[in-house]
């Protein structure tokens, strides 16, 4: 028994979407969970307004990122993978106009590194590990999607090659 080889619009769409999301979690995630020293980052000093556990669609249980929002009319972002139960608690307890200082990082303005005058709520060395982490999963995910558009180009070509040849 003869397969059907995959059909042409199939093809074209797993050639476009391994190309573009291969491209986006290859280079996009390594740039912008990119390893960063503490002085590459962004201080600020600034008062706590509130935060925002900002939950994920299909899986309204998982908190995708925590948006805190300051006095300075500004709000920044707590990366999933820094999420946790302590993280989550410690938040709960700030009082609003708190004195807070955070990290950002350059390249995605993901909060690395929360602290207050009573201590530190989420450390820059182990944010920049799970970010560094997160890039790795992202770069294996990328390859793979690279690897579905390979597929996409080989049957595009087997539809041309057999269209031309009758």
């Amino acid at each position: 028994m003869k397969r059907d080889p995959m059909p042409l619009g199939l093809a074209i769409f797993l050639l476009i979407a391994g190309l573009f999301l291969g491209s986006v979690f290859t280079f996009g995630m390594q740039y912008w969970n990119s390893e960063v020293t503490r002085e590459d980052c962004t201080l600020i000093d600034t008062q706590f307004v509130s935060y925002k556990e900002i939950r994920q669609l299909k899986r309204p249980m998982e908190i995708k990122e925590i948006a805190v929002y300051c006095v300075n009319n500004e709000r920044y972002f707590i990366d999933g993978v820094s999420i946790n139960s302590d993280l989550r608690n410690s938040l709960s307890e700030l009082s609003k106009h708190q004195k807070i200082y955070i990290l950002i990082h350059p390249n995605s303005n993901t909060i690395v590194e929360f602290s207050t005058e009573n201590g530190t709520i989420l450390t820059f060395n182990e944010t920049i590990h799970k970010l560094d982490r997160e890039a790795t999963g992202f770069l294996f995910l990328g390859l793979f999607m690279y690897f579905c558009s390979l597929v996409g180009l080989y049957y595009t070509a087997f539809h041309i090659i057999k269209k031309r040849n009758g």
